[in-house]
């Protein structure tokens, strides 16, 4: 019997459960808010085997019904953990942890848990085991699951495997239609990704008319149940999908068709650009060396008074951008000025990445601006790291 399949059944991996906090370390704290800032901290500096052995006090900590807090505590503690076995590639331990939590202790777990999951079953390449994975959770046996990045990773283990007509099918599924919300466009980029890696450009295309007839069914009032909808949102996602045109363009060397459909997806209808569609274009034109292109779409989002139309993600493109040229004063001067900008724009990349380089001065300048409150425990360990490297510059 497979690994995940023991994980389904609710099967124990080992004989000597813990049945008492003290069976798991001496002298325990087991308050959940405690612990889950414990184990997020030890997670963040890849201390993980303690962050574990940490995690596994969640299941005696003491919650009474009423208290909210501390059940969501309890939450973030096991899908920290999971999730970061996950991201490591530890994918047994990962497995063990779920068992543990949600089997042995019955624990009720969240989408994000869930998730993990299903992303380390893709990652090693076990589609089908993701997909029985997915199958055993009944409703309400998970927090708010299947959630949308369900469908994502799913989907893009499906498309990843060339198993397009499942990924189409489970895209198909009605679930978006009646929900009454906008299917999800990053679902449907990987599947037009898909064919088009294919050459199949027809069915690439067939997908984008599809995408367009979904959403020109559904009330967009109905997907901001608590404010207006943001004009152009229907554009925004369909322009988000014109990426994957733009980028199949460029690799079949037709340079003047790939500009002609970017100008003609973010341009024509002049909507304001979102951040999670202008970042798409951000990356394709920088990694076909249109660069002109993509600093005039940066400053556009820069500039744009919505909030929306600029994120975390989009001055970290052009940051790196930076760096990865060289220009490391001017990889800084532009987080510098996002940050006038846009109140929201948090720099734990660029202290890492200063420190990469050996500008040690400028990461610490970086730190005292953006207050330490602010900084992520990798960056403060690669700052040390780089602090005691022999023989590394320290000059800009």
């Amino acid at each position: 019997m497979s690994l995940i399949r023991r994980v389904i059944l609710g099967r124990r991996f080992c004989t000597a459960v813990p049945r008492r906090a003290e069976d798991v370390m001496s002298n325990p704290d087991c308050r959940p808010f405690q612990l889950s800032l414990r184990v997020m901290y030890l997670s963040s500096v890849d201390n993980l085997d303690t962050a574990a052995k940490y995690a596994r006090l969640a299941v005696f900590s003491r919650i009474k019904a009423e208290d909210t807090e501390a059940a969501e505590d309890t939450e973030v503690t096991c899908q920290s953990i999971i999730k970061s076995m996950v991201w490591h590639k530890r994918h047994k331990e990962a497995y063990d942890l779920y068992d543990f939590f949600f089997n042995q202790h019955k624990l009720k777990p969240n989408r994000r848990s869930c998730n993990s999951i299903l992303e380390s079953r893709i990652q090693q390449g076990l589609v089908d085991e993701a997909l029985d994975f997915h199958r055993s959770i009944k409703p309400g046996m998970a927090r708010y699951y299947p959630s949308e990045d369900t469908f994502r990773v799913l989907n893009k283990g499906l498309v990843n495997s060339g198993r397009l007509d499942q990924a189409e099918t489970l895209l198909k599924g009605g679930k978006a239609v009646d929900r009454g919300i906008y299917p999800d466009h990053v679902a449907f980029s990987n599947l037009i990704r898909g064919f088009l890696d294919l050459g199949n450009l027809d069915k690439a295309t067939l997908v984008l008319e599809d995408f367009k007839k979904v959403c020109s069914r559904i009330d967009p009032s109905s997907y901001y149940p608590y404010h207006p909808p943001f004009h152009g949102e229907f554009e925004n996602r369909v322009a988000f999908l014109m990426a994957a045109f733009v980028e199949y363009w460029f690799k079949q060397g037709k340079e003047m068709e790939a500009m002609e459909c970017y100008n003609q997806s973010l341009f024509a209808n002049k909507f304001p650009v979102l951040a999670y569609t202008g970042d798409a274009f951000l990356e394709v034109l920088l990694k076909y060396g249109k660069k002109k292109h993509a600093w005039d779409l940066y400053h556009g989002m820069l500039t744009a008074t919505h909030k929306r139309c600029f994120g975390y993600s989009t001055v970290k493109t052009m940051v790196n951008e930076c760096f990865d040229m060289g220009r490391c004063s001017e990889a800084v001067e532009t987080y510098n000025k996002a940050k006038e900008k846009k109140r929201f724009v948090r720099g734990s990349y660029v202290i890492t990445r200063c420190c990469e380089m050996g500008l040690l001065s400028e990461a610490e300048s970086l730190i005292a601006a953006d207050g330490f409150e602010y900084i992520e425990g990798t960056t403060f360990k690669t700052m040390m790291d780089a602090y005691v490297r022999p023989g590394e510059s320290m000059m800009l």
